[in-house]
């Protein structure tokens, strides 16, 4: 593919800047979108099986893409499926719109499209809701990659049944968890205040969940707090490998949150949470 022009460039740019994008992805020559998390210096805690090849992958929630794209370049054949309007979230009523119908539409849309364009993808993009997933319409997938999308969702079980559903052999899910040391298997509740984030399971919750929903295997292979873009402080994350089948498949690299805790390590991928009280301070005021 040859490489395009200064006003290609030009006009990707200016395309780029156009939208609001919610991942920071790079688009070569250049040109990189303004998303509000930059997920590239955190890519490592999400423990993706650097070689894919051969293997299909489900993006479910995929937003501008990034992790789409991601498993397409490691060689998966990735199908990448959100939702079909902005008001199909699991909005509640005290929910303060930020989104008209038609600004949500192009914001579930066209970020997604231009870095499908801009990329030369491949990557397959369809609509539903995570609840609609069936093996029938949506296919079952080696891989199903789920992020940042648990919180959202007023009924998450019922949301890892239909993932699970669709899982050949490994689902990655990656959430906001609350950091509490608590060993019984406890989850905050925080629908109440705006209408769009609602569980914040801890470590046990989630993996008793996980459980649930029938997976064979699960494995907790990272913590990390997951910034805004710029630094300003974000949500914090765990990430969970789980399997759908009786071997460990597609096993994943060592885990660097791990290693990091470890050690007394003060780099800024080292587990604080503290984050998430700053987070929900800045979501609720």
């Amino acid at each position: 593919m040859k490489s395009p022009s200064p006003p290609e460039r030009e006009a990707l740019a200016n395309a780029v800047q156009a939208l609001s994008w919610y991942h920071t992805i790079d688009l070569g020559q250049g040109v990189v979108t303004p998303g509000i998390y930059d997920h590239r210096p955190c890519l490592g805690f999400y423990g993706i099986p650097a070689d894919l090849y051969g293997k299909t992958a489900l993006d479910v929630g995929a937003a501008s893409g990034f992790f789409s794209f991601e498993m397409e370049r490691r060689g998966a054949r990735v199908t990448a499926v959100d939702l079909p309007a902005w008001f199909d979230h699991d909005f509640g009523p005290r929910y303060q719109p930020d989104q008209t119908p038609a600004s949500g539409l192009r914001y579930l849309r066209e970020p997604f499209n231009l870095a499908r364009q801009a990329l030369g993808s491949q990557v397959e993009k369809r609509e539903a809701s995570i609840y609609e997933l069936t093996p029938e319409i949506h296919g079952v997938h080696d891989l199903v990659f789920c992020g940042s999308l648990l919180l959202h969702l007023t009924d998450p079980i019922r949301a890892l049944w239909r993932l699970r559903a669709v899982t050949g052999e490994l689902a990655i899910i990656a959430t906001v968890i609350h950091p509490t040391a608590d060993k019984a298997p406890l989850a905050l509740y925080s629908g109440h205040q705006a209408g769009f984030v609602w569980w914040l399971p801890n470590r046990p919750c989630l993996e008793a969940m996980l459980v649930s929903a029938g997976f064979s295997a699960v494995e907790w292979y990272s913590e990390f707090q997951l910034n805004y873009r710029g630094q300003d402080s974000g949500p914090y994350h765990a990430v969970v490998h789980a399997w759908n089948t009786e071997a460990r498949t597609m096993l994943a690299p060592p885990s660097p949150w791990r290693q990091a805790s470890a050690f007394a390590t003060t780099t800024p991928e080292a587990p604080r949470p503290v984050g998430l009280r700053r987070w929900l301070r800045r979501l609720f005021g």
